[in-house]
């Protein structure tokens, strides 16, 4: 009996999954991922080809990942780039591009999005390339877009609240983004590119004495992945006492998500914290 399963096949056994897509600086992941009762995960970084827009990579990356042949029931963007907050108070969606653009200059057409994060009221901007943007839904039709910084706030702001204040620091790669929370309140938030562990502690202790925390009162909490965080939190500890490293597969009780090796935080907070 021939045992072959062909692709059509396996396609038709698997049953429809979001799709998420995380964007990056020059990087793409995808992954398939559903809550059901047998939790079904899938997970592929893609390598992106140098020199070639990221819309041109995406329609590449159709013809060649598996992870993008199966079917799919809805598609997610995760957005990481550069973020602007606005208070909720003062919020007008009719001015999203005009206050983005003027916060980031830019020459290249770009589609702003926003977030609104109740913890902090306020409303977080994000922009992804038009090109990349009409890509996305010329292959995938309807997309919703939401930025890599509103997951990880959103876990943030209950993670700790025992301390009056604590502060966060998130690497990824060359950015580290920093939140300070009072209780479950957002008390500030920004994103530095950093070179080294040096620059990293440097952000973090200069936002820190900007919110009158000590650094050996004060409670420092670092994401990323291991190296990253293990490095980051070393250069803490030589001047903070209070400095914990967030191990995802701790946090998520061994989920397959947190302990499938190269998923970025912000894309596990994203799909774990639903």
């Amino acid at each position: 009996m021939d045992q072959t399963i062909t692709n059509a096949e396996t396609q038709k056994a698997t049953p429809p999954a979001t799709l998420y897509l995380r964007i990056g600086d020059g990087d793409i992941c995808f992954a398939r991922y559903e809550a059901r009762r047998d939790t079904f995960f899938e997970f592929a970084p893609y390598a992106v080809r140098p020199n070639t827009s990221l819309a041109v990579n995406l329609r590449e990356a159709k013809t060649s990942e598996p992870i993008l042949a199966a079917p799919i029931r809805k598609v997610q963007v995760l957005v990481v780039g550069s973020t602007t907050l606005v208070p909720l108070a003062d919020f007008q969606e009719e001015y999203c591009e005009t206050l983005y653009n003027y916060t980031f200059p830019s020459d290249t057409k770009r589609r702003v999005f926003y977030d609104v994060l109740p913890s902090a009221n306020a409303v977080l901007l994000f922009a992804l390339e038009e090109t990349t943007c009409r890509t996305l839904e010329e292959e995938y039709g309807n997309v919703h877009y939401v930025s890599g910084l509103t997951p990880v706030l959103r876990h943030f702001s209950a993670k700790g609240v025992s301390a009056a204040k604590r502060l966060f620091a998130y690497v990824h790669g060359e950015t580290l983004s920093v939140a300070v929370f009072e209780e479950n309140k957002l008390v500030v938030a920004n994103t530095y590119r950093i070179g080294n562990p040096v620059d990293a502690a440097y952000y973090v202790f200069n936002v820190a004495s900007h919110q009158a925390m000590k650094p050996e009162e004060a409670a420092f909490f670092v994401a990323g992945t291991a190296e990253e965080r293990e490095s980051i939190s070393t250069e803490l500890r030589k001047y903070a006492s209070s400095v914990f490293t967030v191990n995802p597969a701790g946090e998520y009780n061994r989920h397959i998500v947190a302990m499938t090796p190269e998923v970025p935080y912000d894309l596990m907070t994203l799909l774990l914290d639903i």
